[in-house]
């Protein structure tokens, strides 16, 4: 089977999952109002603001909404619960990992144009899915997720920034930078 034939399979798998399509389906609709009344409010770029939110939800569906059994379980101060392994793009996992919140960071960084809290609140979201999924045993925590999670969203804010630099900065800021140069 090809690399990349995996990672599709792989794809396949876990979004033929029911309870991880009705958490997307749910979570893109109610991310994508929120992402939608808050661009207007704040003046962001509508269109991305919503397909980030509904990166966000996507995300959290395919890590959070999966069928194994929930069970919380106390951190033991003796065992670290987290695996402490390094960066890498070897296998489906980790590949789909780095891609996890690119569509998040992109959007965002696209919509609000201020890549720096876009990509710290992309930190913040991987480094709450590992505490969930330690807390609760859906899944596993690795350090190999987040940074795959944060080097993904770093290239998709980069790449974001760069187009609207190089292309859509042509319109109104958004309200706060205005706000900021008027004050």
């Amino acid at each position: 089977m090809h690399l990349y034939s995996r990672d599709a399979y792989l794809a396949e798998v876990i979004l033929n999952q029911p309870l991880v399509v009705l958490a997307l389906v749910l979570g893109c609709s109610t991310a994508g109002l929120v992402a939608l009344a808050v661009a207007k409010w704040r003046g962001w770029r509508k269109l991305p603001a919503v397909l980030a939110g509904c990166g966000l939800a996507m995300a959290l569906a395919v890590t959070l909404a999966r069928p194994e059994l929930v069970r919380y379980s106390l951190f033991d101060p003796i065992y670290f619960p987290c695996v402490l392994n390094d960066f890498s793009l070897a296998d489906s996992l980790a590949r789909l990992n780095f891609l996890m919140l690119t569509p998040f960071a992109f959007f965002g960084t696209l919509a609000t144009r201020r890549p720096v809290p876009v990509l710290l609140a992309s930190a913040a979201v991987s480094g709450f899915v590992e505490l969930f999924q330690t807390v609760t045993s859906v899944g596993s925590c690795e350090a190999q997720d987040f940074y795959n999670n944060v080097v993904g969203a770093a290239c998709a804010v980069a790449l974001a920034w760069l187009v609207n630099r190089v292309l859509l900065d042509r319109g109104p800021a958004p309200v706060a930078e205005r706000e900021s140069s008027t004050g």
